[in-house]
């Protein structure tokens, strides 16, 4: 396994600073560690899943400023994102999956980030640590081989900055 790499920001729940996340995940894991349509696809999923994060965890907090946490991790086989929110307590891997089909056909508008972030990722990973914090783990494998050994359904967990203006 080759050398880690970190990267931490953190972002007031403000969808005016997804473009700064979507500009440091595109940094950080597009200088070689994937493909550039394959780094666009990931800073999607993190974008989703941190505008979810904007406008299902903090939706009750107009007005509050409430801290997002976007941890970024690799080495020459894996990417991780790990996204910390202390909103209203939302596990994504519980909900259905989404038959797109019909989605299309019901002219359904918007509801496909959890869809778009399970296709793009290889693992999807939610756990809550009590009265602390949401935290969501998305994986995405470098290698081939290693993608396709350990693709795996999203499972539960319970648990254990830069400034965006």
């Amino acid at each position: 396994m080759g050398q880690v790499t970190q990267r931490e920001l953190s972002i007031p729940n403000q969808t005016t600073c997804l473009a700064q996340v979507r500009r440091a995940v595109l940094e950080f894991v597009g200088h070689g560690l994937f493909p550039s349509g394959e780094a666009q696809l990931v800073a999607l999923a993190i974008d989703e899943a941190v505008a979810n994060v904007m406008e299902h965890a903090f939706a009750r907090a107009e007005g509050e400023r409430q801290e997002i946490t976007v941890q970024l991790e690799t080495n020459d086989q894996v990417f991780k994102a790990v996204i910390r929110d202390s909103g209203a307590r939302f596990d994504p891997t519980a909900v259905p999956d989404v038959d797109i089909r019909q989605h299309v056909r019901q002219g359904r508008k918007g509801g496909l980030g959890i869809y778009l972030i399970r296709q793009i990722m290889d693992e999807v990973n939610y756990s809550y640590v009590q009265d602390r914090y949401n935290e969501l783990r998305l994986v995405k494998y470098v290698d081939n081989r290693a993608r396709s050994a350990s693709r795996q359904r999203p499972q539960r967990q319970e648990g254990a900055p830069k400034r965006c203006r």
